[in-house]
């Protein structure tokens, strides 16, 4: 293979790295300025709930299960309640009962509000994570080494 196609390689595999990291902004872009803002209480998991799904597909049905949790925050002197989906936290026994977590609310309307580290963890967030994780690990330190190197014609 050729500088150029190398060249050419890297430069789609940093514009990946760019696109999923743009991509991972946008999803998590309300709770980070909430967050950056000051629009953030702590809160406390009051409940847990693990239920049992029943999931229909191309095959035959199958149990999968749902990790809930219940968390109780404070604005102003009014209890709100935020409910998140808690799966992979949960189900390996991370979160419990009585456990401190982050809420990020809306500063118009501190009803409406996420856990922090639910947001930002999602799991598309995670899966593109590691994707500009890959990118950038891979990408970056070649770009160093090859951006004062000039094109040459034998290459």
């Amino acid at each position: 293979m050729s500088t150029a196609q190398k060249r050419k390689y890297l430069k789609y595999t940093l514009a990946t790295g760019w696109l999923c990291l743009f991509i991972i902004l946008l999803l998590s872009g309300s709770v980070l300025t909430g967050f950056i803002n000051g629009n953030c209480a702590s809160g406390t998991v009051v409940d847990k709930q693990v239920y049992i799904e029943q999931t229909r597909g191309t095959g035959s049905p199958r149990q999968s299960q749902l990790h809930e949790i219940t968390v109780e925050y404070q604005v102003g002197g009014d209890t709100y309640r935020v409910y998140a989906n808690a799966h992979i936290y949960s189900g390996i026994g991370l979160i419990e009962e009585g456990d401190n977590l982050t809420v990020v609310y809306s500063a118009g309307n501190p009803a409406q509000a996420e856990v922090l580290s639910y947001a930002l963890y999602s799991p598309m967030v995670s899966i593109l994570g590691y994707v500009t994780f890959v990118c950038f690990l891979v990408g970056l330190p070649r770009w160093l080494l090859w951006r004062s190197k000039p094109l040459t014609d034998e290459d």
